[in-house]
């Protein structure tokens, strides 16, 4: 590729990742308010994480990172706040870590050969994929344990807190895990079935 190519093509690419990052960040902040509130406590918004990632495998880390840094900011739109660094781990730590898939994107110079979002991301593998996924959302589960333990032992009464907080947690982080892998495999599997060129 000629250095005017890549230079037009890095263009290109900067547009569409403002277009669908925007648009990601906004259907995964539409997402995070349909909730299903477990028994114990915690919500599962199936699907919520699905726009970052997505959008992160397509367009790399510093994009990634960017959405991901945007949607923790709208999650502070009625959460929990009980002090600041609290409200770090809880919502600004524990949403941008998902941009961590953008490391799992294809290199630079093989997306900007792709115009397509859906050509972008079918040059992400599939164990890649799932390790990005997993590792987001133990990131941000790892987040939200530390803020339980710090700041709402008390919940856990004669239960150690660590083991109380885990099993918060992962009481609705898992079934939203598993959605979201589910959903981000059969839109890599559909454009494998499709296979479109561009």
């Amino acid at each position: 590729m000629s250095e005017h190519s890549f230079s037009i093509n890095t263009r290109r690419e900067n547009t569409l990742a403002v277009a669908t990052g925007g648009v990601c960040v906004a259907v995964a902040f539409v997402l995070s308010l349909v909730k299903y509130t477990m028994p114990q406590g915690g919500s599962i918004t199936p699907a919520s994480m699905l726009p970052i990632f997505f959008f992160a495998l397509c367009f790399g880390p510093v994009w990634g990172f960017g959405a991901a840094f945007i949607y923790s900011l709208l999650q502070l739109i009625g959460g929990y706040f009980v002090m600041p660094v609290q409200v770090l781990l809880d919502y600004t730590v524990a949403f941008t870590v998902l941009g961590i898939a953008g490391f799992f994107a294809a290199p630079k110079e093989k997306r900007l050969q792709k115009r397509s979002i859906l050509g972008k991301l079918s040059l992400v593998s599939f164990d890649k994929m799932i390790i990005s996924v997993v590792l987001g959302v133990t990131l941000r589960m790892f987040s939200h344990v530390l803020s339980g333990v710090i700041f709402f032992a008390e919940y856990a009464g004669d239960q150690n807190p660590w083991i109380y907080s885990i099993i918060y947690n992962g009481s609705y982080l898992l079934p939203e895990l598993i959605i979201t892998l589910m959903l981000l495999l059969a839109v890599r599997l559909s454009f494998r079935l499709g296979r479109p060129k561009k």
